[in-house]
């Protein structure tokens, strides 16, 4: 992947704004994005049915994905059998279920609401 790069900073991204709620979606990209607090993150993109709104959920990559962290659970979430190594482009084009929620920021000295996804789960509950 290349990367166009600037010495200046910009604000110039989208921040959509949906209804909160849970939809069905599809996994458009995953894209490493500056390390947090806790280390690497990524951002994973999804095409939000059925308006098709580009809606990201962003999380920490673990050095290893379980049942119990955010990331692993968003894998299962896509089918994935954890216990081996994976490569995310193979998740490209599968759908879930994601929950869309409100979050505020501030621009120009307004406040502003965009939606974020808060949770991933899988296109059906398995019964247990």
């Amino acid at each position: 992947m290349k990367i166009n790069t600037s010495k200046e900073a910009t604000k110039n991204f989208e921040r959509p704004k949906i209804e909160e709620g849970l939809y069905t979606a599809l996994l458009k990209e995953v894209k490493e994005i500056s390390e947090g607090q806790y280390g690497k993150r990524v951002a994973l993109i999804y095409a939000v049915q059925p308006s098709n709104t580009e809606v990201s959920f962003i999380c920490y990559v673990p050095e290893t994905a379980t049942p119990e962290n955010k990331f692993g659970k968003t894998l299962i979430a896509h089918g994935v059998d954890l216990g081996k190594e994976i490569d995310t482009d193979g998740l490209i084009n599968s759908t879930v279920k994601v929950m869309v929620e409100d979050y505020e920021y501030e621009e120009d000295g307004n406040k502003k609401l965009a939606s974020s996804i808060s949770k991933v789960k899988p296109l059906v509950e398995k019964s247990e």
